[in-house]
């Protein structure tokens, strides 16, 4: 009896253990389909948020794109905006300091300038050197003077107005009129000397001045190349150097008589 009852203890026991087994395998199991549930569960949101950050993360780069675009044109404008501006003020400069075109509206210079007739004038020539005799310049003629660079604005007051005429004398220079012709001593020169002036349209006369003049110390005597119909220093007297704006150099039109103005 003992010995049955321990061989049963023993069944028992192992049937303990089988069940042990089965319900620990049970649980394993379970505790594994657990596990995948819940990796499935942690991984299907991976999935979705990933999708959502790929959507999220296209509408960002086109939002970019976009704003890139913007700026590019917005900075192109601005390039385009910023070399018109340098170029007109490049024109500017130019035009009031290098060279600018003179439109003559007077006859006084014919037969050389003609009413209508279009010039450059270069101004920069007489910032370092003074005007030589002959010279065809533009200069400004007014009730009160604007001296400088100021002249060379297009600024006027009432009462200005842009000559051309012919420089005839120097400061220091004589000048004499007779029988119709110029004669003009200079600093060194023992006598009067006759001028040839192929350029002239009519006679020179004196229009009343008092003759022979000295032209002052900076100041220039000009007359113009129609000596019949000319308003110059024979009336107005002489013109300060400051007020010269610049030598005609070039006719531009009309263009049949396309060229220089010197021979």
């Amino acid at each position: 009896m003992e010995n049955k009852n321990s061989e049963g203890g023993k069944d028992e026991a192992l049937n303990v253990g089988f069940d042990n087994e089965d319900i620990n395998g049970k649980k394993a199991s379970d505790n594994n389909n657990g596990n995948d549930i819940k990796n499935d569960s942690d991984i299907k949101p991976a999935e979705y948020s990933a999708a959502e950050m790929s959507s999220n993360t296209g509408d960002e780069a086109g939002k970019i794109t976009k704003s890139k675009k913007k700026n590019s044109i917005g900075r192109e404008i601005l390039e385009w905006v910023m070399v018109i501006v340098a170029a007109l003020l490049i024109s500017m400069l130019i035009k009031a300091f290098i060279f600018s075109t003179y439109k003559v509206n007077m006859v006084s210079m014919e037969n050389t300038l003609h009413e209508g007739h279009n010039v450059i004038v270069y101004k920069t020539g007489y910032f370092f050197n003074e005007p030589e005799r002959g010279d065809i310049i533009v200069f400004m003629h007014e009730e009160g003077k604007i001296k400088n660079f100021i002249k060379y604005l297009p600024i006027r007051n009432p009462g200005e107005v842009d000559y051309i005429k012919r420089v005839i004398g120097l400061p220091g220079d004589q000048i004499d009129i007779r029988d119709g012709s110029v004669y003009r001593k200079s600093e060194g020169e023992s006598d009067f000397i006759k001028l040839d002036e192929p350029y002239t349209k009519t006679t020179t006369d004196s229009k009343g001045m008092q003759l022979p003049f000295t032209v002052p110390e900076g100041q220039l005597f000009v007359m113009g190349d129609n000596r019949g119909q000319s308003l110059d220093s024979r009336q107005i007297g002489t013109i300060d150097m400051d007020a010269v704006i610049g030598k005609a150099v070039f006719r531009i039109w009309p263009f049949s008589v396309f060229g220089g103005l010197y021979d």
